[in-house]
């Protein structure tokens, strides 16, 4: 069970990530981008330190030599990839931004092989290939042409700039607070990004909401963010990371696109071969990545130290 718990995480974590594309851009339709970011953690931070509060008031405290590296993991990992994130979905389609995204496993290995040591198997990089061809199998329907747009759509290099914040909070996750609990993880980034993004918004004078106006489904959109996508989201993740690295976690992201096509077979939309075929070869991808004789294969040499 031990030995599932980890795996059983991260797809729970694709799940709930997978159907974050639709809810976000009904959040922006009504927030802003710094808005949205900062509603979804102030929230979440709430409910994450009354978690803490009521589990494991120790968690309360913060070594001082961990300090540092959960500041800089909150900036980048929570006020980074969120900023970046929200401003590219404003204008980016749920579609091309979940390609976009599909490439952090590519980033995650490249950031583990340069900041852990860690050595990369040729398992490791068909298995990555494999499941980025079957995200685009998934989102292109076989038309591999429409592939092409992509670079030219509004919003996109926002969202690749959110997928390497991303890599860098789960690369560094596991380099700089090795053996810490992942929910003083969670929780302390998740504080420390909420304050950046906070001060952001009052900065830019971005403050200003017609509480009035704003409808109940945008207000839901924000909670399920806060609730689902961040409170389990990135503990399911973090647990994840810490557990089987980021190197063979970071692969896992390529069923988020899956859960969103899935997503939106359930509003409506139907199921082809090539949806069929797309999350086979994910899947397929995500088993040779973390293959028994891929994990022998790989010796790691990870050193840990604090940030600065």
């Amino acid at each position: 069970m031990n030995t599932i718990k980890p795996y059983l995480c991260l797809v729970l974590f694709a799940f709930i990530t997978g159907t974050t594309f639709q809810v976000a851009k009904e959040a922006l339709f009504h927030f802003s981008p710094a808005q949205t970011g900062a509603l979804r953690f102030v929230l979440a931070s709430i409910l994450l330190f009354v978690f803490v509060f009521l589990s494991d008031r120790k968690l309360l405290k913060v070594n001082r030599e961990n300090l540092k590296s959960l500041i800089f993991l909150g900036i980048v990992g929570v006020f980074g990839f969120n900023f970046f994130f929200f401003l590219g979905m404003r204008k980016a389609s749920p579609v091309n931004a979940a390609i976009i995204v599909a490439l952090s496993p590519a980033i995650t290995i490249f950031l583990s092989y340069l900041l852990l040591k860690t050595k990369i198997t040729i398992l490791q990089y068909v298995g990555t290939a494999v499941s980025f061809i079957g995200v685009l199998v998934v989102i292109s329907d076989g038309n591999l042409n429409s592939v092409r747009t992509v670079l030219e759509g509004e919003g996109i290099l926002f969202i690749f700039l959110a997928a390497i914040c991303w890599a860098l909070y789960s690369v560094g996750m596991k380099k700089y607070l090795k053996g810490v609990s992942t929910v003083q993880i969670t929780t302390f980034t998740s504080f420390f990004g909420t304050i950046c993004l906070l001060l952001l918004i009052i900065f830019s004078g971005d403050y200003h909401i017609d509480w009035s106006k704003t409808p109940t489904s945008a207000w839901f959109a924000i909670l399920y963010m806060a609730a689902f996508t961040t409170f389990f989201g990135y503990l399911f993740w973090n647990y994840g990371i810490q557990k089987v690295g980021p190197d063979k976690a970071a692969i896992f992201g390529n069923l988020i696109p899956v859960v969103a096509m899935l997503t939106t077979w359930f509003l409506g939309e139907s199921l082809n071969v090539f949806d069929i075929v797309g999350a086979i070869l994910v899947i397929v991808g995500i088993f040779v990545v973390n293959s028994k004789f891929g994990r022998n294969a790989a010796t790691q040499n990870i050193k840990t130290s604090t940030v600065g």
